[in-house]
């Protein structure tokens, strides 16, 4: 709420005053009597910001001398008392030592031309105590917006700039990065689709890339796992997350793991992440029908298009997911270009694989006579036997055996292939996307 009047504001304290007040107001006129305590009547312009300018790494990565745009070049900065933002800052750990990232407070930036000095006055801060949204803005001088125009993008692209390193970097998750523990030995899977997709995003990144270029194209690959729940696609991520950090390159994986769940604007933020990196970069968004919100549709397609596709002249791979394949819009699947391959990830296929997933979870319970079971699982999902497996040695620890019983394992499966035969009618049906004759077909097989 704001009061037009100035005599709408009579009888109030300072403090009172303020609440009525937007943020934004109180920090234009602060920096306005900065300005005009320096700067005198030099005119100037109010603009809102980005948050980027006063970000620490940022500051730290932008050195006196930076050359912008035409003669200016970025002279310094000093930190500035505001009343009314308190400085504080967020950190990242990327690697052994922990990094000081997106900060709030205010600044004069100082730049220098061949016959001329100006200066801008840039404050930040969070919008309320309930909402870490940041809220910037900044005065500088009339005239030089072509300037400040080019050091704001320095800035945005100090922020998005990634170094290369042995983690995942995450974009809107609950941390920051995280290391895959997956090794793609470790992968069960049939040899071909283990072998297809490691071949494919190998040779996108070594042969792929100036193929693209020379057709005028952005080198952006987009590759779409599908499967039921629990086939291994998020193993698989993690696998060749963990091969693309062996190969230098750089992994950024999009998480709908906070308070804003799962918004089209984090793919959008990583795309301009993985636009501005200087090496080629492997991009994971896991479930990417959940983004795919019927008022983002223009976005998406998009992005998807190539129109907004990040152009990283070092190459970018998105690898997406789904369980969900029929949410995807027709548009996206059936037209080549929005996304290049779609790879169905299977459940298990026969009893060898059933063998080495089994193997993989009894651990050293296993014995050949658990054999046995191996028909049943034929048609499960890794997840399945997973739970069976676990469910069984849980069971035999209870009964105070030291090894599990044949028996022990094939109740295990009978008790969970019971649950799901019996709770699959009550598995949510998602309903998202924007493919309507798939809902309207689906519906009509549901209501007879």
């Amino acid at each position: 709420m704001k009061l037009d009047a100035d005599v709408g504001l009579l009888g109030l304290s300072a403090e009172e005053k303020s609440k009525l007040t937007l943020r934004y107001e109180i920090l234009v006129r602060w920096a306005t009597e900065q300005w005009r305590e320096r700067f005198g009547v030099t005119p100037f312009v109010a603009l809102w910001a980005s948050e980027n300018c006063g970000n620490h790494l940022v500051r730290s990565r932008i050195k006196p001398g930076r050359k912008l745009k035409g003669q200016v070049q970025v002279s310094g900065y000093e930190t500035l008392d505001c009343p009314h933002v308190v400085p504080i800052s967020d950190y990242r750990l990327p690697g052994r030592k922990p990094m000081l990232m997106e900060t709030v407070g205010a600044f004069q930036f100082n730049f220098s031309a061949a016959k001329r000095k100006f200066s801008a006055i840039y404050v930040s801060s969070y919008y309320s105590d309930d909402e870490r949204s940041i809220i910037s803005i900044a005065l500088i001088p009339a005239g030089e917006l072509e300037a400040w125009s080019a050091f704001e993008m320095q800035c945005n692209r100090a922020a998005r700039y990634l170094e290369r390193s042995q983690s995942v970097y995450i974009v809107g998750g609950q941390n920051t990065s995280f290391k895959p523990n997956v090794d793609w030995n470790d992968v069960i899977l049939p040899d071909d689709i283990k072998t297809d997709l490691r071949s494919d995003m190998e040779a996108f990144f070594k042969d792929g890339v100036p193929i693209y270029k020379q057709l005028n194209l952005a080198p952006f690959r987009k590759l779409l796992l599908v499967g039921p729940p629990g086939t291994g696609k998020t193993t698989l991520c993690a696998a060749l997350a963990g091969l693309a950090l062996k190969q230098r390159r750089v992994v950024v994986y999009v998480s709908g793991a906070d308070e804003d769940g799962a918004s089209f604007h984090k793919i959008h933020h990583a795309l301009n992440v993985v636009a501005s990196a200087n090496h080629p970069v492997l991009l994971i968004v896991e479930e990417i029908d959940v983004y795919l919100r019927k008022d983002d549709k223009a976005q998406i397609l998009n992005v998807l298009d190539g129109l907004e596709s990040p152009n990283n002249p070092k190459g970018a791979l998105l690898l997406a997911t789904t369980n969900y394949p029929e949410v995807i819009d027709e548009r996206i699947a059936k037209r080549p270009g929005r996304v290049d391959r779609i790879i169905y990830i299977p459940p298990i296929q026969d009893e060898e694989q059933a063998r080495l997933m089994l193997k993989r979870y009894m651990g050293a319970q296993y014995h050949d006579d658990h054999d046995e079971v191996l028909g049943d699982l034929i048609g499960q999902t890794g997840a399945f036997v997973r739970e069976v497996a676990l469910h069984a040695r849980m069971l035999a620890a209870h009964n105070r055996e030291t090894t599990v019983s044949l028996d022990v394992l094939q109740k295990s499966v009978h008790s969970l292939s019971t649950q799901i035969s019996t709770g699959d009618d009550l598995r949510p049906r998602r309903r998202m996307g924007f493919s309507e004759r798939e809902r309207a077909e689906r519906e009509r097989r549901i209501l007879g």
